[in-house]
């Protein structure tokens, strides 16, 4: 890839398919129109490089996959169903149009089609656990904190307290569905652990600034 431009073209491809099908994507709920597929495989790509630098795997390979790892959500009908899929075949015909790598083409196809596949065995690439680590560790942290928040502010008669509720109930939502889903790299692990010290120390300092951690007498 020459490395950077190319790279910036592909951004500009997978943001204007989206933009051209379905911005939000299907399944994120209008009450939520800040959540948009595109910007999180954007964040996907930056997490899977990461992850990538830290684990000696091939940046390049799991930037891109990363990059179009949902713009299968992008389709409506039956064939969203199975995004990965669908998202393969579009991957697949773009690196094609532009003459990319056969070979690493072919990886980064089969990364899309298998990235949601979260009980990953053992034969699988590091490039594709780590693809998939990236899409689980996108909207953890301050991110799902801001979701919450601007969740909470569309409701009726918003508040701190109601804001503090969604983060909470986000926080616990997160944990309790961590043993489900594994994270694959050491890397991976290490950077949801500081998320979630992250967000319960936020929690916390949110509780004593409402006044929720003292009792009055």
């Amino acid at each position: 890839m020459q490395r950077g431009k190319d790279y910036q073209r592909m951004v500009e491809y997978v943001k204007s398919y989206f933009d051209s099908h379905d911005p939000l994507a299907t399944e994120l709920s209008t009450r939520f129109p800040f959540r948009r597929r595109f910007d999180h495989c954007l964040r996907c790509s930056i997490w899977a490089r990461r992850i990538a630098l830290s684990e000696d795997a091939d940046a390049e390979t799991v930037m891109i996959s990363a990059l179009f790892h949902d713009i299968g959500k992008s389709v409506e009908g039956e064939l969203a169903q199975n995004h990965g899929e669908v998202g393969a075949q579009i991957c697949d015909d773009y690196l094609k149009s532009i003459a990319y790598d056969k070979d690493r083409r072919e990886i980064i196809v089969r990364i899309v089609r298998n990235h949601s596949n979260h009980d990953l065995g053992r034969s699988a690439s590091l490039e594709t656990k780590i693809v998939s680590d990236a899409d689980l560790l996108d909207e953890t942290g301050a991110i799902m904190i801001l979701w919450d928040a601007m969740a909470s502010a569309g409701e009726d008669a918003p508040s701190y307290e109601k804001a503090y509720e969604h983060i909470k109930w986000g926080y616990t939502r997160l944990k309790d569905e961590l043993p489900h889903r594994p994270l694959h790299t050491v890397t991976a692990r290490q950077i949801l652990s500081g998320r979630l010290f992250f967000m319960d120390t936020f929690l916390k300092n949110l509780e004593y600034e409402l006044g929720r951690s003292e009792t009055l007498q």
